[in-house]
Order: C-alpha cells, then sequence, then structure tokens
C-alpha cells in the first residue's frame, strides 16, 4: 500500500489492527492462490473491525472484481480513494474495473491519474493505451505506446497493441513493422505471422508474404488459412501450377470457401484445364449462387463452344446482378479473341433483345455488333 499501516497507542486499537493486518495478509494469500471467496469472507472480517482499512478495502475491491461483482469492488475503491485520492492501488483497480464493464472513458481518467503519481508503471500505461485504442482515440493510444516502448522497447504487449492499433487505422507498413518485431522477441506465433502474410499480400509484398505463410506451415501443415494465402501469392504470380498445388491441398482437408472455388475454377479456366474448372465452378455454385462463379462458367463456356449455356449464365447473372457494361464486353471480346466471330454476333444480338439494358448501354452494344457485322474487331 502507499503508507504503512497507523500505528496507535490504544491497547484496544492496538489490538485490532494487528488482527486487521493478520486478516489483511491471510485475505491477501487467500487471493493469489484463487481462493476468492474465501478471501472475500476474509476481508470482511478485518473491515468489521476496521471499516475503512485502506488495505482491506483495496484488498476487498481485487476480490470483487474477480468475481465479477463490479458495482461491489467499485464500491470498496472508491471509500479509499474518499479517504486518500492518491491511493495508486484503488487508483489502478478501479481503474480496471472500469475497464471491465466497458466505461473506457471513466478507466483512461483513472489510469491518468495513477500514472501522474508513477509514470513509468508500464502496465498501466499500456492498459491506458489500449483504452484509448478502444475509444477509436487513435493518436492519444499511438502516443501512449510509444510513451510506453520509450520505458521498455522491448515490451511484447505494447508491440502488440501499437501494431494492432496500426492495422486498424490501415498502416499496414507500420503494422507490419511492429508485428515483426513481436517476432523477433517472441518466436513463431501462427496467429501473428498469418496476420503478416495477409498483410504484405495485399501490398502485393509477395516474398514477405510466402515467407510468413511458411512459417506457419512449418508449426501447422494443415493450417488452411496459410494455404490459402501462399496459394493466392503465387496467384498473382501467374504461377498457376503451385496456386493449384496448395489450393486443391485445402480441399483435401475441408470444403474450402466458395471465393476460393471460385479462383481456383479461374486459375484452371487459364491453364486450359477446362474439365478441372468446370468441375471447380459447379462445386462452387452448388452451395448457392456466387457471382464470380457463375461469371467463370459462363467464360469458361464461351471457350467450350457451348454458347447456349454461356447464354444462360450470361441470363442468369443479367437477373441477379443488373445490366453490367464491363461482363457484357469482356464476354463478347473473349469470343471475339478466340475466333468465334458468329458466336460473338449472337451474344450482342442476345444481349441487345434484353430489356434490362439501360439505353446508353444497348447504344453500345449495337455499335459493336454493327462493327462485327461489317467484319471490324
Amino acid at each position: 500500500m502507499d503508507t504503512p499501516p497507523p500505528q496507535s497507542t490504544n491497547p484496544g486499537q492496538a489490538s485490532n489492527h494487528a488482527k486487521v493486518v493478520e486478516l489483511s495478509k491471510k485475505g491477501y494469500q487467500q487471493f493469489k492462490r484463487n481462493r476468492y471467496r474465501e478471501a472475500k469472507e476474509t476481508y470482511r472480517q478485518a473491515l468489521e473491525l476496521d471499516p475503512h482499512n485502506p488495505y482491506a478495502l483495496t484488498g476487498l475491491g481485487d476480490v470483487l472484481r474477480q468475481l465479477k461483482d463490479y458495482r461491489g469492488a467499485e464500491e470498496s475503491y472508491r471509500k479509499v480513494l474518499e479517504q486518500n485520492p492518491r491511493n495508486l492501488f484503488s487508483l489502478r483497480g478501479l481503474g480496471d474495473t472500469m475497464r471491465d464493464v466497458e466505461n473506457y472513458a471513466a478507466a483512461v481518467d483513472l489510469y491518468r491519474s495513477y500514472l501522474e503519481l508513477r509514470p513509468d508503471d508500464i502496465f498501466v500505461i499500456t492498459r491506458l493505451a489500449d483504452s484509448y485504442k478502444t475509444l477509436n482515440r487513435n493518436d492519444d493510444a499511438e502516443k501512449t505506446y510509444h510513451r510506453g516502448l520509450g520505458v521498455n522497447p522491448r515490451d511484447h504487449y505494447l508491440l502488440m497493441g501499437l501494431a494492432d492499433l496500426y492495422h486498424k487505422m490501415g498502416s499496414h507498413e507500420l503494422a507490419i513493422e511492429f508485428y515483426e518485431k513481436v517476432l523477433e522477441l517472441s518466436g513463431p506465433m501462427v496467429n501473428i505471422h498469418t496476420i503478416v502474410g495477409n498483410l504484405a499480400r495485399r501490398r502485393c509484398e509477395f516474398d514477405r508474404a510466402e515467407f510468413h505463410y511458411r512459417k506457419v506451415l512449418e508449426q501447422e501443415p494443415n493450417n488452411t488459412y496459410a494455404l490459402y494465402g501462399l496459394g493466392d501469392t503465387y496467384r498473382w504470380r501467374r504461377d498457376y501450377p503451385k496456386t493449384i498445388k496448395y489450393w486443391e491441398r485445402i480441399l483435401e482437408l475441408s470444403e474450402g470457401t466458395v471465393q476460393m472455388l471460385s479462383r481456383l475454377g479461374d486459375v484452371y479456366r487459364n491453364l486450359g484445364s477446362y474439365l478441372e474448372a468446370e468441375r471447380t465452378y459447379l462445386l462452387a455454385l452448388s452451395k448457392g449462387y456466387e457471382k464470380f462463379s457463375l461469371l467463370g462458367l459462363a467464360k469458361l463456356r464461351c471457350l467450350q463452344g457451348r454458347l447456349d449455356q454461356a447464354l444462360a449464365c450470361f441470363d442468369e447473372f443479367l437477373k441477379k446482378e443488373g445490366a453490367d457494361r464491363k461482363i457484357i464486353f469482356e464476354l463478347g471480346d473473349l469470343l471475339v479473341r478466340t475466333g468465334r466471330q458468329e458466336e460473338a454476333l449472337a451474344f450482342y444480338r442476345h444481349a441487345q433483345s434484353k430489356k434490362e439494358l439501360p439505353s446508353r448501354m444497348r447504344e453500345m452494344v449495337e455499335e459493336q455488333l454493327a462493327k462485327l457485322e461489317e467484319g471490324g474487331p
């Protein structure tokens, strides 16, 4: 506690004081052993002898907080602070209680009061920074995390908190930097390697992403998140056989997501493996409507020369998604580029007939149709 127990010259008071001290010590030992209900009773016995004893009140507050009696904990801490607003243990305990009940604004005020008295307490600095982050006071959170790192630049929780803050803020380069500092200090951590792999992949830092996904797979060879991420890095590099290797591994372990199945179908289609592409698109669509799987299947049908089925896919897409100029011309251009001029004409005529097309889009389709009929590209 902040101050030594008060001394008394009265024998009766001295006897009571000694009993309170012994009971407080006993309650603390019970608390440390997680015997919270016994500790609660012991502290209550101490408070029957001395209702204002700050040690017993603070100890009781700590016990009640562990028992999730937050109202009782708050009452105990506040009784101490009414006597001594600078009592560190009750300031911290009440701050933690306010954080437990998600009153983060109150927690911030209490932690700041505590740090005015003990400015280098790294545990409370971390809690203050975390509370600022929860309140979306990102600038204050950033400054507070860095304040803590000034005390201990290798603190795991501060580094992790700052990395998460930058992740939340969309500052992915800084998030990666601090997540990697966590990994340097803590060694391999599957969840952090996965997060960094995903962030690096979004930044098109594929070598860095691959490094982190492989670190995950060294520990968990069947981790589907890492298998997906690694496969996707190869997809972006257009190394499609390796993409297939990792994504088919996922399908050996699970059903896979519709998004992955759609992209796997595209990979097979890009490689000219039309039967595998068809199998994969149909598997995705068997789980329910998914526009990219349907679009991929429409493109595949164009490449297979199965125009009727391509038109059926187009009609379903139009019904579900509405008219999309990009999709219409993607399908038409695909037919033209693969030498299917007559099928392209038939496709544009089919699109032209659709009442769902806005007038300007219909005019563009008619212009393209006229060019094709004249023998143009």
